[in-house]
């Protein structure tokens, strides 16, 4: 005869929630500290969708029984959904240390660190659960993915390739391939690996970002829709989303898809919606909001859309899709903001340098960098530099001098007072250069070999400053310190001390 947690568990298993779990609690009834049943109750909450209820009973759990894997992965779980996202890595890491299954529980702190914006950690906890449990495919896909975060894209090939030597179509690992090519600039292979993952969802946006980084809009844009089947957005409101066909009129919805430099980006189309729409109301980041409200005094700009009647909306990224853009003398002018105008003043050139984004970013280990790999432009003699970093790596400003003129700045908008007093803006791919290219200052962009689409004909204030190899960030500024001389020339601001000898 079966005891009663056994019992308890067997209606569990057979998806008799409501019975299994009030043969649980009547068990806690008898035995408050119970670790089986209490952690068997916290795993029934996790799937009826009651996260903080089951965090509480496995915390109990694992306080009665501190060296249980499992309570501690499931509560990692719990906390994960409630959004305590260090609790939650903490928990994983104690039930790798307690037994946990690297092919499962490793799996799930690393794509949580990856999700993070901490790909370093990520790998060497793929690099831990592959040598643990070297036969799980899934752990070598995820290796591959954290090698592309931090641009060691050779190496995500080499794991690429071993997956597809065991496997010929995984159409992830063929994703993955194509990624890392695309990182080393390799686009013809780039290509050929996501047409070989056939009609995949991630393949295929990848594929038509392709086709925008060589200004083939027709083919670009279509592809990029496929993103919608790869991260959802909330729509936020009760209206049906306008996915495809001719503008359907009456109140429009704009909502942010990914970062503010998109925001910036898709800006340009508002004036078009505005004579298709009879009410188009944005919804954006608060650091734009100032911003995006010059556009026009008929543009509804708020940051938050509850309570507001809509009749459809939309994705911001899929503007240029829904009104037709497919050819480049179809994209609309940079600068749809309303801004005072500049006020440069004679004397050296004054320029904006920014190194660094949102650490939260995916590919932020590779998209930027730390001032100091960029100090030999400081040395470009005839140039009054400023800084237009704000957040966790302001301190690198002051240890090199730098002003900091938006230290006061509290969106945006003031941020675009002060990038339109520079003679240029010289960045890395954050958002600063989609302000100050939308702006029309001239933009030199620091980029990885992979030079996002947006640089070549829609900003044409920005000229691309590659690396000519992963990681190093001499040839992107050695081709930025040659725009400013060019720059000097053009304007006869040249270096003072050079026109003296």
């Amino acid at each position: 005869m079966k005891r009663p947690l056994e019992r308890a568990i067997d209606l569990h298993r057979k998806g008799k929630l409501s019975r299994a779990e009030r043969a649980y609690r009547s068990l806690l009834d008898e035995d408050p500290d119970d670790p089986a049943v209490l952690g068997s109750l916290g795993r029934l909450r996790l799937q009826r969708g009651d996260a903080g209820e089951a965090a509480s009973f496995l915390v109990r759990a694992v306080r009665a029984a501190p060296t249980a894997a499992s309570h501690h992965e499931l509560l990692a779980h719990a906390y994960r959904k409630l959004g305590n996202l260090d609790l939650a890595v903490g928990e994983y890491r104690l039930a790798l240390r307690c037994g946990a299954p690297h092919s499962r529980c490793g799996n799930a702190l690393g794509r949580l660190l990856l999700d993070r914006g901490e790909p370093f950690a990520a790998l060497e906890v793929f690099l831990d659960s592959v040598k643990e449990s070297p036969g799980v495919e899934a752990t070598w896909l995820n290796l591959s993915i954290a090698l592309n975060r931090i641009g060691d894209h050779g190496r995500a090939i080499e794991v690429c390739e071993r997956i597809l030597a065991q496997d010929r179509g995984n159409r992830a690992a063929l994703t993955n391939l194509g990624m890392a090519y695309r990182g080393l600039g390799r686009r013809a292979e780039a290509k050929e690996a996501f047409q070989r993952a056939g009609d995949f969802a991630q393949a295929q946006f990848n594929l038509g970002y392709l086709f925008l980084q060589v200004d083939d809009l027709a083919r670009g844009f279509p592809l990029c829709e496929r993103r919608r089947e790869i991260s959802g957005v909330a729509p936020e409101v009760e209206a049906p989303e306008w996915t495809d066909g001719p503008a359907p009129g009456g109140t429009l919805a704009v909502i942010p898809e990914q970062g503010l430099g998109d925001t910036i980006l898709m800006s340009r189309f508002f004036p078009e919606l505005l004579g298709r729409f009879d009410r188009v109301v944005s919804r954006v980041p608060r650091p734009l909001s100032r911003l995006v409200g010059t556009i026009s005094e008929d543009l509804e700009v708020v940051t938050d859309l509850a309570g507001l009647e809509v009749d459809v909306w939309c994705r911001s990224m899929s503007l240029p899709y829904l009104l037709g853009v497919d050819t480049i003398d179809r994209i609309p002018s940079a600068d749809p903001f309303r801004l005072s105008e500049s006020r440069k003043e004679p004397g050296p050139l004054r320029i904006g340098l920014n190194w660094a984004g949102n650490p939260r970013f995916p590919y932020d280990a590779v998209r930027s960098t730390r001032l100091e790999e960029l100090s030999l432009l400081l040395k470009a003699p005839g140039v009054e530099w400023v800084s237009l970093h704000k957040g966790h790596r302001e301190r690198e400003a002051e240890e090199h001098g730098l002003p900091q003129p938006l230290c006061h700045a509290h969106d945006f908008y003031d941020t675009a007072l002060v990038i339109r007093n520079l003679d240029l803006v010289v960045s890395t791919e954050t958002a600063i250069p989609n302000l100050s290219a939308a702006l029309g200052v001239p933009t030199c962009v620091l980029t990885t070999l992979d030079p996002d689409w947006r640089w070549g004909s829609w900003y044409p204030s920005a000229e691309i400053c590659r690396q000519d190899e992963p990681g190093n960030w001499y040839g992107a500024i050695a081709r930025a310190l040659e725009a400013i001389r060019r720059m000097q020339e053009e304007t006869g601001r040249s270096d003072p001390a050079a026109e003296a000898a």
